[in-house]
């Protein structure tokens, strides 16, 4: 009698994910990834997934890593990952979550833990032009931006 794989992940270049059904692993690796992945079908033997970034920004938001999610598909993955989509869970991974946009006693702020990023917003003609105050919160060591809250929402609104 033929055992079921213990790896039943396959991974192509262009992001899609064939997931073999019949494992006996098949709600933990199910799980993991509907977290990572949207679903395209579901049939009863093979469940096809495809990878994209607002996807992953959900992960990211459900407190995986990039580095989790390489490590976990790595483990469960018959071929090796591409270096495409090592790359784009990476670069995915890595942009999300790192700028806040605060609404706070009527003000909104821009909250960062990286001063770099605070730079380039000021530095933007559009955002640069609502900024009214600087406030550093030395116990968390966060720079935050106070903006009017006329107009900063509307510009950006579709």
């Amino acid at each position: 009698m033929l055992e079921p794989p213990t790896k039943p992940i396959w991974v192509f270049p262009d992001g899609y994910i064939l997931f073999e059904t019949f494992t006996n692993i098949n709600e933990m690796v199910e799980d993991f990834l509907i977290t990572i992945s949207e679903p395209v079908a579901r049939t009863h033997l093979f469940h096809e997934y495809v990878l994209t970034p607002y996807a992953l920004y959900a992960a990211v938001t459900s407190g995986m890593k990039g580095k989790e999610i390489l490590e976990i598909l790595n483990v469960f993955s018959e071929n090796p990952l591409p270096k495409m989509i090592n790359s784009m869970i990476i670069i995915c991974t890595e942009l999300y979550g790192k700028i806040h946009l605060i609404l706070y006693k009527k003000s909104y702020f821009i909250f960062s833990s990286e001063y770099e990023l605070l730079k380039i917003l000021l530095n933007d003609n559009i955002i640069g032009n609502f900024h009214l105050s600087i406030v550093f919160d030395s116990k968390s060591k966060f720079q935050k931006y106070r903006f009017r809250k006329k107009n900063l929402l509307k510009r950006f609104q579709y």
